[in-house]
């Protein structure tokens, strides 16, 4: 992996000034996960990244490369080659104090991750998503394997902004929480990285036969959703680091309380005020 690691993050530092926002996106793709350019096709790595072939096209001719196959099959001359090493060092080199170069590279796909936040917080899908957790009658949150933890303070949060917010912890095998009441208009916030919980395809599926309008953030490798719920934000993968706690998903977490805040306006400013009372009442600080 390696190999063609260096050989596009080499081309990519080149023309790294010239890229546009959509192309720094797949330039973060193919930085955390090098060896896509030789094992996936340019439809697949063009449908997670929710762009046209032709845009992953011209971003290799940006590089360098005559085309995708170009890029490719330099990849496969430099990872193939006789004597290379084809070991996954991945785990192993997390554990040994980075080099600065390395530094270098994470610092800029840290950067990669919040741009492409802050770029899905421009588009059409993102409005209706913040009306959905603004104004559904009742929103459930979950959070698989690692994500747990995003999803229990994202809930949290959200429940000092409006009422009726549910952690769904999948301890009873049968999430009873989403049982929406007869016209009740629910949203399931759901969000996971690779490898995917087996639960969440078949969640999202069950939720969408309940009418429950399904939300999910995940990393751009997360290719169930999409045929289940049009309402899915894709953010770049972070695997270059050891049990990453995603950059991308987290900000793009705090933007929706944010965006959601300002929606509800008035309705959230004086539930916060009440639970400020509340937390004055009980003491729970120290000044």
């Amino acid at each position: 992996m390696q190999e063609e690691q260096d050989l596009l993050a080499n081309a990519i530092a080149k023309a790294e000034s010239k890229l546009t926002q959509k192309e720094k996106r797949i330039a973060a793709y193919f930085l955390a996960r090098p060896d896509a350019v030789i094992v996936e096709k340019n439809a697949d790595i063009a449908k997670k990244l929710d762009l046209s072939t032709m845009t992953l096209t011209r971003f290799f001719r940006k590089i360098g490369f005559t085309d995708t196959a170009d890029a490719r099959a330099q990849s496969i001359q430099k990872t193939y080659r006789p004597g290379n090493d084809r070991v996954d060092k991945r785990f192993e080199d997390s554990f040994s104090r980075p080099s600065s170069e390395k530094a270098i590279k994470d610092l800029q796909l840290s950067r990669a991750s919040v741009e492409a936040a802050y770029e899905l917080r421009g588009s059409a899908i993102w409005e209706q998503i913040v009306e959905l957790v603004a104004h559904s009658d009742a929103v459930h949150v979950t959070g698989f394997q690692t994500m747990h933890f995003l999803a229990d303070g994202f809930f949290r949060r959200l429940s000092y902004l409006r009422n009726k917010v549910h952690l769904e912890d999948g301890i009873d095998g049968v999430y009873a929480g989403l049982l929406p009441e007869p016209g009740e208009h629910v949203a399931l916030i759901m969000m996971d990285v690779y490898r995917y919980g087996a639960h969440g395809p078949r969640l999202a599926a069950l939720a969408q036969e309940r009418d429950i309008d399904v939300i999910v953030l995940a990393d751009e490798f997360c290719d169930w959703a999409g045929g289940i719920t049009p309402y899915v934000l894709r953010y770049p993968a972070e695997t270059h680091f050891f049990l990453a706690m995603p950059q991308g998903i987290t900000t793009g977490l705090n933007l929706l309380l944010q965006d959601v805040s300002a929606s509800l306006g008035d309705t959230a400013g004086r539930r916060v005020k009440k639970l400020s009372e509340a937390q004055d009442y009980f003491g729970l600080f120290l000044d």
